[in-house]
């Protein structure tokens, strides 16, 4: 791969990914931790639920508008609105902390941490052919990642003004949320993506009509179950690292999901930039999509070994690793043998809708069986991440 003779609209994808993870991750940092500074731990699945189920209602809605305006357009509206959105939780923040003021914030920062990116894949699958895909989205992916390292090392940052570190946090969210969308606007590369006005009303309406036809296919359903067994298991793996975390380092929440996060950013930088284009274009999306459940499997494996609750962390770890490198642009693959008209939608339908629907589910399981997880959960978490 030559890094000196990248295409035009393959800067621009970089720069806007760039933008968006490090929003991405610099708010859902912020939000876990000021979520743990005000609730106890035992509400964590909780939180979690109630925040999943309002990003599955946004995805239903943005859903809708990329049927009515293609994803361009969706994504335009969607970070002109969540922008907003945020500048009052700085302000809400600011001006009136408190429990019901944390509870806002992490259900808006969970959309900003899901939404922009949904959409942005929509968008560059759009943008990219297989060719293209397969040589490109190590680079794009490793743009995000570095993104994330930012975001991990701002943070770690911000957290030296202990009083101001969540205004900080999510004003420089609210800032960067706007430059994204000033150069998503100005990139002429993206204009195809708008739909005409005038058959915009049908488009809108055959677009829920035709959802029952979309996960008709065989595709459409192994996607589905691939993201729904992968977000199972991840969502149980996100709660008990959670749970550690609020035991371990209650004192250093923002450091500790700072410093996490820049090393495990740093990892993912390294496979984008020199595995991640050898594993597609050798190994196919098979082996890409197959790597985290093996890698799991021999972690979960190894933590029943040892009797560690550490393995959460290394579980944890290769969540974050594997699945926003190799994973997640495995499945970003699969989406090319979409008709290129209805891709957005179904990324909408599959990944915007499905992941976070499966969250809410997840976390109401693991709400109603708080108990059986917290007594033996080395064994408990580890045989059933095994059998998922």
């Amino acid at each position: 791969m030559s890094f000196f003779k990248v295409e035009r609209k393959i800067l621009i994808l970089c720069g806007i990914y760039f933008l968006l993870a490090l929003c991405s991750l610099t708010a859902r940092v912020t939000a876990d931790s000021l979520f743990l500074k005000n609730f106890d731990k035992g509400n964590i699945p909780l939180m979690i639920m109630t925040a999943a189920v309002m990003s599955s209602v946004v995805a239903v809605f943005i859903t809708y508008l990329c049927a009515r305006f293609q994803v361009y357009g969706a994504m335009k509206l969607a970070m002109g609105a969540l922008a907003a959105a945020m500048a009052g939780v700085v302000a809400a923040v600011f001006f009136a902390p408190g429990k019901v003021v944390a509870v806002i914030t992490y259900m808006v920062s969970d959309v900003v941490v899901v939404t922009p990116m949904v959409l942005f894949w929509g968008l560059t699958v759009g943008v990219l052919n297989p060719k293209e895909s397969k040589r490109w989205f190590g680079l794009i992916g490793a743009a995000g990642t570095l993104g994330c390292i930012v975001a991990g090392y701002v943070v770690s940052l911000a957290s030296r003004s202990e009083q101001m570190v969540d205004v900080i946090s999510l004003g420089l969210v609210t800032g960067l949320m706007l430059v994204a969308l000033t150069g998503l606007a100005k990139a002429s590369l993206f204009g195809q993506g708008n739909a005409k006005p005038e058959a915009a009303p049908t488009k809108a309406t055959s677009a829920f009509r035709s959802f029952a036809g979309m996960l008709g296919s065989r595709q459409a359903v192994l996607m589905l179950m691939l993201v729904v067994l992968s977000t199972m298991v991840i969502c149980l793996i996100d709660i008990q690292f959670k749970f550690q975390v609020a035991k371990d380092h209650e004192g250093s929440l923002n450091k500790f999901f700072g410093q996490f996060y820049t090393y495990s950013s740093i990892a993912q930088l390294v496979l984008q930039l020199f595995i991640v284009r050898t594993i597609l274009t050798k190994g196919g999306v098979i082996t890409a999509i197959t790597v985290l459940p093996l890698l799991l499997i021999i972690s979960s494996v190894c933590a029943l070994a040892l009797g560690s609750e550490n393995g959460v962390y290394a579980g944890k770890f290769i969540c974050q690793v594997i699945f926003f490198t190799i994973e997640y642009v495995g499945l970003q693959m699969l989406f090319l043998a979409v008709k290129k008209q209805s891709r957005g939608q179904m990324k909408s339908v599959i990944d915007g809708l499905a992941r976070p629907a499966t969250i809410a589910v997840s976390s109401l399981v693991i709400t109603a069986t708080l108990a059986f997880w917290q007594q033996n959960s080395v064994v408990r978490l580890n045989t059933v991440v095994i059998v998922i």
